[in-house]
């Protein structure tokens, strides 16, 4: 199956087209953000591999803000470990997803994996791609299944907190002040 969703940042003036493909061997999800945040205007693509267990095995990042470009290049082996840019990173071992900071996607790699039962909480380790300071470091999340299409996510980062609404593939549909789906399709 594919699918193609676009967002619009509530947050950040921005928009995201996002391409997700699972009718091969692995799940592949291309996305570009374009939009005006932190006081510059910035360009972000990415490209995610994933099992058909919506386990992470890589991430491609270009990111482009004031005519300055920087690349990320993550990959996550069968045993679990991280490497960045070809050098191994034993301390990110523990985390499972990634979470990039200018896209709803990156929710449903947890949301997919885990198909948390309603009125269960469980705790997500993932690893925090922060755009605007350049930055990526393991942080603790929550999510909690409250309804058919509906999750508390809680980031340990500032005590975040936020309901999501997600449609039949585990897509953000709804991210309260932060994003809102505009419009999507499937082949």
């Amino acid at each position: 199956m594919k699918r193609q969703i676009v967002w619009k940042g509530l947050f950040y003036q921005m928009m995201e087209y996002c391409s997700m493909d699972t009718s091969g061997t692995d799940i592949r999800i291309n996305g570009t953000i374009v939009g005006f945040g932190e006081d510059s205007p910035f360009s972000v693509s990415y490209d995610i591999i994933a099992d058909r267990a919506w386990q992470m095995s890589g991430l491609e990042m270009a990111i482009e803000r004031d005519g300055d470009c920087s690349w990320i290049s993550l990959h996550r082996d069968i045993n679990g470990q991280w490497s960045q840019t070809g050098h191994t990173r034993n301390e990110w071992d523990h985390c499972i997803d990634i979470d990039i900071s200018l896209t709803p996607f990156t929710n449903t790699l947890p949301i997919r994996r885990l198909n948390i039962p309603i009125g269960e909480r469980t705790q997500v380790d993932a690893l925090y791609i922060n755009v605007f300071k350049n930055e990526i470091k393991p942080v603790t999340q929550f999510y909690t299944r409250l309804s058919e299409n509906r999750y508390l996510y809680e980031g340990v980062l500032k005590d975040f907190k936020a309901e999501l609404t997600v449609d039949n593939d585990g897509l953000v549909t709804d991210y309260p002040g932060i994003f809102s789906s505009v419009q999507s399709g499937r082949e």
